[in-house]
């Protein structure tokens, strides 16, 4: 099997195993006034990018073949966005200063799909089952972004699919996606959920994005 560069693959794991929670700053409340201090400061945090949006194990039949899903946002537009969750004084400010009514226009994902051995062993491993050759499954996963506000959910399609490195004429045990959804201006309080599903159609992966 010809293998995408190693580069390439370092790359998302450190992204994917960086700890997804972000601590909050002990600065926050002297720069933001408006932030009650009764409230916890794990509520007022910074994002860097990439940003993790979670990994998860899969163990594939009858194929008998161990592969992982990560999946996390690289786009420079949320790197040191700092968010409030606090219920006083909620918002998402950008790097300049700019408050965040919406999400942006198009959102961007990479997803990695990869069948090397124990890149990630410490996490539990669910069951499916599949036909085709693994090649195949790795090539035909699909994708779409659950948008839910209150008690009502809506469904997005990719806007683009574009594969990265290795192209799809050439067998490989690993498979990175750019997986970009025009958000038609997302309210910054909907909650997001990328869903990644089999080529048979079933949910493998559900990655959330939730900003307040």
């Amino acid at each position: 099997m010809v293998r995408p560069p190693h580069s390439l693959r370092l790359l998302i794991l450190a992204a994917v195993m960086t700890v997804t929670t972000c601590s909050a700053q002990t600065n926050a409340f002297a720069q933001f006034g408006k932030v009650a201090f009764q409230d916890s400061t794990a509520d007022v945090f910074w994002l860097r990018t990439p940003l993790p949006l979670g990994a998860e194990a899969y163990h594939l039949l009858p194929l008998n073949r161990q592969f992982y899903l990560l999946a996390c946002i690289e786009d420079p537009r949320f790197d040191n966005l700092h968010v409030s969750r606090v219920r006083s004084s909620l918002f998402v400010v950008d790097a300049a200063g700019r408050n965040w009514q919406n999400y942006p226009a198009e959102l961007n994902f990479r997803v990695t799909a990869t069948g090397m051995a124990d890149v990630l062993n410490n996490l539990d491993t669910s069951e499916i089952r599949e036909d085709g050759d693994f090649n195949s499954f790795l090539l035909g996963l699909k994708f779409r972004l659950k948008v839910y506000r209150g008690l009502k959910m809506s469904i997005l399609q990719p806007s683009s699919l574009k594969l990265i490195g290795m192209p799809a004429d050439l067998p490989a045990d690993e498979r990175v996606f750019r997986v970009s959804f025009d958000t038609h201006n997302l309210p910054v309080d909907d909650r997001l959920v990328l869903e990644v599903l089999s080529p048979g159609g079933q949910v493998l992966s559900r990655f959330h994005l939730e900003l307040l």
